[in-house]
């Protein structure tokens, strides 16, 4: 099973979509590398910082956490870590050069072979979507979650406050910057995995991207119909990798 699992995914295709929405300009990053046989990179940051700002960290932390995981032999949750680690500390000095406190959030995937590791900080999404239905959803890191998690109630006027108070990033503490992580092994023909800001998931629900997943023949369809509706609906940057 395993060396079937390789065989599709050396097949793996993926696009993406990314547009600064209603904002002046656009500090999501989209990253998307080879790195070595079999091997292959796919992040989205969200920068923090204010203009320019963001979009300088987002970057940062792409490249240089693609420099760090490249040379690795093989991945789980304690290698990701170190590496995010690594960077965190980068950045840090980073800040302290420029006098700054820009971050990001981040979402990632590596395809080693036959295994998808995930991996996610902040409030970029993922889901692995399987026999037309979401197999996998990450939980983003944001105070509503974390307040749902230690069963202090949340009211219904304050829950999307709280959606965009991030309680993870990249930025200048390591202790903010610790991963979540899923290792996918059943990745087949027919599945999606999907990362997105949450310019996406501000604006469209599970059940409307399922619909769309759904409803379309290839990737580069799907991700048209998803453009068409963030550019009518979306108050922020919006980025979103789509890999089948």
């Amino acid at each position: 099973m395993v060396e079937q699992q390789s065989m599709q995914l050396k097949k793996m295709n993926s696009n993406f979509i990314t547009n600064k929405g209603a904002r002046k300009s656009n500090q999501d990053v989209v990253f998307i590398k080879n790195m070595g046989l079999d091997k292959e990179i796919f992040l989205l940051a969200d920068g923090m910082g204010g203009y320019k700002n963001g979009e300088y960290a987002a970057n940062f932390i792409v490249n240089n956490l693609y420099e760090i995981l490249k040379i690795q032999n093989s991945y789980d949750k304690s290698s990701i870590q170190l590496a995010v680690e690594e960077v965190t500390r980068a950045l840090a000095t980073e800040n302290k050069k420029q006098d700054s406190n820009m971050g990001a959030t981040l979402g990632g995937v590596i395809q080693d072979n036959g295994d998808l590791h995930c991996f996610w900080i902040g409030d970029v999404k993922i889901w692995h979507i399987k026999n037309e239905q979401i197999g996998f959803e990450s939980v983003e890191h944001n105070l509503k979650n974390e307040l749902i998690e230690n069963k202090v109630f949340v009211e219904a006027n304050s829950a999307k406050k709280y959606n965009h108070i991030v309680t993870r990033a990249i930025q200048n503490d390591i202790k903010k910057a610790k991963i979540d992580y899923k290792r996918i092994e059943d990745f087949e023909q027919g599945d999606y995995i999907i990362l997105a800001s949450d310019g996406v998931t501000d604006v469209l629900s599970n059940h409307q991207l399922l619909d769309v997943i759904n409803s379309e023949k290839n990737v580069d369809d799907i991700l048209a119909v998803l453009d068409d509706k963030l550019k009518e609906t979306a108050k922020d940057n919006y980025s979103l990798i789509l890999i089948n």
